[in-house]
């Protein structure tokens, strides 16, 4: 049984991929593994948004028995046998658990910190970049720092998109790609803007707002991300639509609409000329409109999904 979700390979979707494993392990009962599961699916994520010059990551969790295989897979450029802990050799005969970890640079620590929670672990090759695992379990093993393993398992064969419980797969059909970028910059402004004068006690409003947002974003990180990432690489391809897919928690459907109505609430301050920041455009508007009742009606009652053609059609009608 494997469970199986696609983030963009960025610092801000390791909080997802934390989430994504916890949720899966407490779906299979297996709660007791998942502080040091998502130790290491945060330094193996880490490490493939910092170093692997990669677009996307995959996380897996994969049940074993009664412990898991986390692995993230990217299409960067580090080659496998790059991938090793850093640790201090005191002397070429002396035994891996002599390894010492002070002083070592934080890069590279990541996996040290992996070889030592897990029960094994290893990087393979792919025919696209290279995949890093790791096997948790509850057994009572002490042990320092290893090197990778040299075993290298099949994966099962055909797709695997299970996503763990209180998890829904969404799907923007049809994106106008360049307008998204657009409304993902004109988002970007917004923040900045608020968070240069989130200190300014004067300007209250301003100030409340800043920090709505700064808070409403931090959830859905990973999405944000990964919608951006697609839309990107769709641009580059010169594509003008393409359909968005993402994995979420049922619950970012709250805060994908109190976001919606925080922006919307910035544009009056815009429109107020409070902040420099130009207000919404009405294509802007209509865009994040279309993706808040989307996302919404997918998550909270399973809809199939309106492309923005047909939802804009429709408006004008």
């Amino acid at each position: 049984m494997e469970l199986r979700v696609r983030f963009a390979a960025d610092p801000a979707s390791v909080p997802g991929a934390r989430r994504f494993v916890a949720d899966g392990l407490r779906t299979w009962s297996l709660g007791g593994l998942v502080d040091d599961a998502t130790l290491c699916v945060s330094e193996l994520a880490g490490n493939a948004a910092l170093h692997s010059s990669s677009t996307f990551m995959e996380i897996a969790l994969r049940l074993r028995g009664a412990a898991v295989r986390i692995s993230v897979e990217d299409d960067g450029v580090v080659p496998a046998e790059a991938l090793v802990p850093r640790a201090s050799f005191p002397d070429p005969d002396d035994e891996l658990d002599t390894l010492v970890l002070e002083h070592e640079p934080t890069t590279g620590r990541g996996l040290a910190i992996v070889s030592i929670l897990a029960s094994d672990w290893g990087v393979e090759e792919t025919p696209g970049g290279r995949r890093v695992w790791a096997d948790i379990d509850d057994v009572a093993d002490e042990h320092g720092v290893r090197l990778p393993s040299n075993h290298v398992e099949a994966t099962p064969d055909g797709p695997a998109s299970a996503l763990p419980d209180g998890w829904v797969s969404v799907r923007l059909a049809g994106c106008p790609v360049r307008l998204s970028l657009r409304q993902d910059q004109h988002l970007d402004e917004l923040i900045r803007e608020l968070q240069l004068i989130s200190g300014d006690h004067g300007n209250p409003r301003s100030r409340a707002l800043a920090q709505e947002l700064q808070g409403l974003l931090s959830g859905p990180a990973h999405a944000r991300h990964t919608g951006r990432r697609i839309a990107q690489r769709a641009a580059a391809a010169g594509l003008e639509h393409i359909d968005v897919d993402m994995a979420m928690p049922r619950e970012f459907s709250a805060e994908v609409q109190a976001l919606h109505a925080a922006v919307k609430a910035a544009d009056v301050l815009c429109e107020e000329m409070r902040l420099l920041t130009l207000a919404s455009s009405p294509d802007l508007r209509d865009l994040r409109q279309w993706m808040t009742e989307q996302l919404t009606d997918q998550i909270e009652r399973g809809a199939e999904p309106v492309s923005w053609e047909e939802w804009s059609t429709h408006q004008r009608g």
